[in-house]
């Protein structure tokens, strides 16, 4: 089961996992063990895969030092040719992690925690209080302050009443506490100039996330789930290291460094969608369908994933082929480079100039992104009002896109 020996200078423990023992040696201790192996701590397949998870991630997504790991090894080369000690010149980099207190963001912090010093990253927790839960959303800022101490890891804790904001916006809690999280995380990260922000959802949060987006009415892209990586702001992007990694192993991972962690109890309460899914929906599908309909789950947002990467190269490149400019407020394209394509790459091309130009999507639906195209190929309507104060008007082969504001515009240049 052993795999691998790995420096560290995390505190020491000594417990047993499964038959396996887990042991940090420390100086001095009779362990029957060389005092050379005394920095030294034995790492198990679980803890293995987790570490090379997050390694993979972090490297990926150019957080600090990736290539240092290297530039360590060659240091006895550039010795014995310069007969000086050499060291490289590194500084670490800050990376903000989400600390809920829960499983998944703990192990995500421990696991930064043990890479800190190998990819020179500069942990920093930020839990955020979303006040739902009285004394006990209390007591898990509190925990994850203590824990962040022990870890020596700096922390922020953000207080927000969201039940209140909820009620101001005429929103769901759900949605009132991820708005609210993923502000705070933004501000938070702009405010201590870290570009970078890791989250801790999971391979289980990915298959429910798909299945949700499924039962509501989605398309290609909302069948992938979560993307691995993602623009949260123009100075701040986020990443999720552990989207491969189910809940089981992720818990496996925390046993096996004896390592706690909280439990929300509004995740037990199934009126919750989320919750409803985790703990209704998907244990049924599994005992009256399938078995393994989570593991199907998964491959299904993996190859809508791939699918929907290619789409939108080819969309970007239709787009851009049909762009005559993209000046604000008014985008105008051609419409011949549009008539003989395939109507879901149009669709496509579309939802692209929508990102390109960070319009708000969420009210565009289906029905929309197919009236845009059907209009771009055949015609037909010559005009078309858009969520976001938006319309669409076709003049003989031109097609512009302009805020209702400045149709007169258009039509003046026509």
């Amino acid at each position: 089961m052993v795999r691998e020996l790995l420096k560290v200078t995390e505190p020491s423990y000594c417990l047993s996992v499964g038959g396996a023992i887990l042991t940090l040696l420390v100086p001095g201790s009779t362990n029957g063990f060389d005092d050379d192996m005394a920095a030294y701590k034995v790492i198990t397949d679980v803890q293995l895969k987790f570490l090379n998870c997050l390694r993979t991630s972090f490297a990926s997504d150019k957080i600090g030092g990736v290539a240092q790991p290297v530039g360590r090894a060659l240091l006895p080369v550039v010795t014995s040719l310069t007969g000086k000690s050499a060291r490289p010149t590194t500084v670490d980099k800050s990376l903000l992690i989400g600390v809920s207190g829960g499983a998944d963001s703990v192990a995500l912090l421990r696991g930064a925690c043990w890479l800190r010093e190998e990819l020179h990253i500069s942990p920093i927790a930020v839990h955020v209080n979303h006040q739902l839960r009285g004394a006990e959303s209390d007591q898990d800022a509190e925990w994850v302050r203590e824990l962040c101490q022990q870890l020596h890891v700096p922390s922020e804790i953000v207080v927000i009443d969201v039940a209140k904001l909820a009620a101001i916006q005429s929103i769901g809690i759900e949605e009132a506490a991820r708005d609210a999280r993923y502000d705070a995380l933004r501000e938070t990260a702009e405010r201590l100039s870290v570009p970078v922000v890791a989250l801790a959802h999971n391979a289980d949060d990915q298959i429910e996330t798909a299945l949700h987006h499924l039962l509501r009415g989605t398309g290609l892209a909302g069948l992938k789930g979560m993307p691995s990586s993602r623009s949260l702001s123009d100075r701040v992007h986020i990443i999720r290291p552990l989207l491969s990694i189910r809940r089981a192993e992720i818990e496996q991972f925390l046993l096996s460094l004896g390592q706690c962690f909280r439990s929300d109890s509004s995740n037990l309460d199934t009126s919750l969608t989320r919750n409803f899914l985790r703990h209704e929906l998907l244990p049924l599908l599994e005992q009256r369908l399938n078995p393994q309909v989570r593991e199907h789950l998964l491959r299904l947002t993996q190859q809508a994933g791939e699918w929907h990467d290619i789409l939108q190269q080819q969309a970007a490149r239709l787009l851009d082929a049909a762009l005559l400019n993209e000046t604000s407020p008014i985008v105008r394209l051609r419409c011949e480079p549009f008539a003989d394509q395939p109507r879901p790459l149009v669709r496509e091309a579309f939802v692209v100039l929508w990102t390109r130009l960070a319009w708000p999507r969420k009210a565009m639906t289906f029905a929309h992104w197919n009236a845009l195209a059907e209009m771009a190929q055949n015609g037909g309507t010559k005009s078309l009002n858009l969520p976001g104060n938006r319309t669409c008007l076709r003049r003989g082969g031109l097609l512009a896109i302009e805020c209702r504001r400045t149709r007169d515009t258009f039509c003046n240049q026509t």
